[in-house]
């Protein structure tokens, strides 16, 4: 059962279309495993779809324009009923992994592995805050232990990792701060989606050496 939800302010601007790409890829993430979030998104672009109505009432002087406007979209060719998915799936380390619909058509870069640990990072506008990527935590893998500069988003795609403060399955929508030190590890493996927005801080043994090539890693 998904524990962890997107805030009715995310939620609200989602459905707005008011976030950056990045963060839109995380919502939509989460909606297509969270069906009671899915609803409330719905619901929401309902309640703005009556409001922008309610906001702009057609006066009569504006119906031979709404009719013109109307014959225009009804004369469009129809869409095609099938859009072609070019990469449902990915593969890693020998195993196939299907990705949300929100991740099938984003590029990304070749895979980077440290250790038990790998990364590709998703290719994504220049106004995105954040860099967004998939992560992969090999069976019996654990990230050393960190706190952030800034925020860090993490949701799980397939497979299911824990840390200090609780165990989290596909579809949890994680947003960590620099108040959290943690030490995220998966006992079968764990596929995600990662959002930064700053560098992460390591915060015991030799891992800190790496805190000085922290925009490298980011």
């Amino acid at each position: 059962m998904i524990n962890f939800h997107p805030d009715k302010a995310l939620l609200t601007a989602y459905a707005a279309d008011t976030l950056p790409l990045s963060m839109t890829l995380a919502v939509a993430i989460h909606i297509e495993f969270c069906p009671s979030c899915a609803q409330r998104v719905a619901e929401l672009e309902r309640q703005l779809a009556q409001t922008l109505l309610l906001a702009e009432p057609v006066n009569e002087t504006d119906e031979p324009a709404f009719e013109d406007m109307l014959s225009f979209i009804l004369q469009q060719p129809e869409a095609p009923t099938e859009i072609e998915i070019k990469e449902p799936a990915i593969e890693i380390q020998g195993q196939t992994f299907w990705l949300p619909r929100a991740l099938r058509h984003i590029a990304r870069q070749n895979w980077q592995q440290m250790g038990n640990i790998g990364r590709s990072r998703l290719l994504l506008d220049d106004q995105s805050a954040g860099r967004a990527s998939l992560m992969y935590l090999s069976a019996g893998a654990a990230v050393p232990q960190h706190t952030h500069k800034g925020m860090e988003l993490t949701l799980p795609i397939s497979g299911a990792f824990r840390d200090e403060m609780g165990e989290y399955i596909p579809g949890d929508f994680i947003l960590r701060d620099n108040q959290i030190a943690h030490q995220p590890q998966s006992k079968d493996g764990c596929l995600c989606f990662a959002l930064l927005d700053a560098p992460v801080q390591f915060t015991q043994g030799l891992p800190r050496i790496l805190n000085n090539f922290g925009d490298l890693l980011y």
